[in-house]
């Protein structure tokens, strides 16, 4: 700085501005014309008021842009965090409208089952492995459940209980290698046993075994329980057919079954302890 104010050449620059400034101050009166010197003096000076203005206003702008930044910055977190709140309003709306789906599905299988007593359970446990072939559920002896109690979602037929303790007890589906349930076709009125093998059990299907040759079975049958076997009431949807098969040996068929619970995702299910016919 101190260079600057020994240079010639700036000072000397400097004392011709401070003239030319002092002059223009002088001018300023308003006049219906102005000399050839005012005028020169006016040409001068112009140019360099027209420089000042722009650096002033490019300083401005320089600085007002930052401003503008930061608020643009503040207003994009504030319309985040409103999103966020958005996004958790909806999620909690849509766990409501799913509890509300499940307890309408509970109220109209109460319904539909009104001469049965229920007693609901959540699962708490299951096997190794993506299917529900055997689990845990939350209920026990103190709440009047037993073996061989029938097992049910709103869906259709789970299985039934094969052990149990005070709080809790254990049930095998009908995918389950192990399991067996009487069935009877709706359509035809065939009686015959659903029971699975470990293939189908991998693929969450069981089949419809003992058919007579002559059995007219069709993709789409519904295939309800038969109440024989002194398990299940009459009645429980089981699924549908999906394809009919023959036998090795060429005498009898069998079809495969589509259960109408889906046993990958069961979170909660009913178990009847006690129904018309016993």
């Amino acid at each position: 700085m101190k260079e600057l104010f020994t240079n010639k050449h700036f000072i000397l620059l400097l004392v011709v501005t401070l003239i030319l400034l002092v002059m223009a101050a002088l001018y300023t009166t308003e006049r219906e014309s102005v000399t050839f010197g005012e005028d020169l003096i006016a040409s001068i000076i112009t140019p360099m008021q027209s420089l000042f203005t722009n650096i002033t206003d490019g300083i401005t702008g320089f600085f007002g842009y930052f401003t503008d930044v930061d608020a643009i910055k503040e207003e994009n977190k504030q319309k985040t965090e409103e999103i966020q709140k958005l996004k958790s309003t909806i999620r909690q709306l849509e766990q409501y409208k799913l509890e509300n789906e499940r307890l309408k599905r509970m109220l109209d299988l109460r319904e539909t089952l009104a001469d049965f007593e229920l007693v609901g359970a959540e699962v708490i446990g299951k096997d190794p492995g993506s299917w529900y072939s055997s689990f845990t559920i939350s209920k026990g002896t103190s709440d009047g459940l037993a073996v061989k109690q029938p097992v049910i979602t709103s869906s259709g037929l789970v299985g039934h209980i094969y052990e149990i303790g005070t709080n809790w007890a254990k049930v095998i589906s009908i995918i389950d290698v192990g399991s067996s349930v009487g069935a009877m076709v709706v359509r035809t009125r065939d009686v015959a046993v659903v029971e699975s093998d470990v293939d189908l059990q991998q693929e969450g299907l069981c089949k419809l075994t003992y058919l007579s040759k002559n059995a007219s079975l069709i993709s789409g049958d519904i295939v309800e329980t038969s109440g024989l076997g002194g398990i299940y009431p009459k009645g429980l949807l089981i699924g549908k057919i999906r394809e009919v098969k023959p036998e090795t040996a060429g005498i009898s068929q069998y079809a495969i079954i589509e259960p109408a619970v889906d046993f990958q995702r069961i979170s909660e299910v009913f178990v009847i302890t006690n129904y018309p016919s016993r």
